[in-house]
């Protein structure tokens, strides 16, 4: 699949003019969950065009992760696709897009390389996080790499404590998972850890790691 690149009087941006139907990917969020991480790889002028439905008012928030940082993305709303205007071009606007969104139903996501690497026939790795939530979210809260945020770890100490009371709390252990922060957490006489995940915004789901 050969796509070939066009430059838009408009945003000036480099968008592939063609693509197969067979290199479209749906992204679907668990349930519970507003976020997903997509991994992948193109080559030359290949590229990979994800599809995700949102709504009209939501805050759309698409991010090259470091691990995939020789891949560029365009956004595209509802209705077009390569070959028209971007909404967002990274090779131009940055590795992260955080937007309202003014129209509903599916916008496409095109991971592609830039022309030169193209020219080469190289190939990129990416993994890339894709957001959408009801407010805008903040980009040092999204998991990537680095220490997780303080917030997210009071978020989750304060939910916790809902359930166990005044017993002391003490984190075990804090990490950034594929779709979410985990935080493992001691409680005062509980034989095993509980475990908190948040999505960055907001704690999405509490479990007891040992039996009972």
């Amino acid at each position: 699949m050969n796509l070939r690149f066009a430059t838009l009087s408009v945003s000036a941006a480099l968008v592939a003019s063609a693509i197969a139907e067979d290199a479209t990917t749906r992204i679907q969020f668990e349930a519970g969950t507003s976020q997903a991480v997509v991994t992948g790889k193109v080559t030359g002028r290949d590229g990979t065009i994800y599809k995700l439905n949102a709504k009209e008012g939501q805050f759309l928030l698409v991010q090259v992760l470091p691990e995939g940082k020789g891949a560029d993305f365009n956004i595209f709303i509802p209705g077009k696709g390569p070959g028209d205007e971007a909404l967002f071009n990274s090779s131009t606007g940055g590795r992260t897009y955080i937007g309202q969104l003014y129209k509903t139903g599916d916008h496409s996501i095109l991971v592609y390389q830039n022309r030169a690497a193209a020219r080469r026939g190289e190939t990129a790795d990416y993994k890339m996080l894709v957001r959408v939530t009801d407010k805008k979210p903040e980009p040092e809260e999204v998991p990537a790499t680095g220490p997780v945020p303080q917030k997210v770890i009071d978020d989750c100490l304060a939910e916790l404590r809902k359930m166990v009371g005044e017993k002391e709390m003490k984190v075990k252990k804090a990490e950034r998972g594929e779709n979410s922060f985990i935080i493992d957490v001691d409680v005062e006489g509980v034989p095993e850890p509980w475990r908190c995940f948040h999505d960055g915004t907001k704690c999405t789901g509490t479990e007891y790691q040992g039996e009972g």
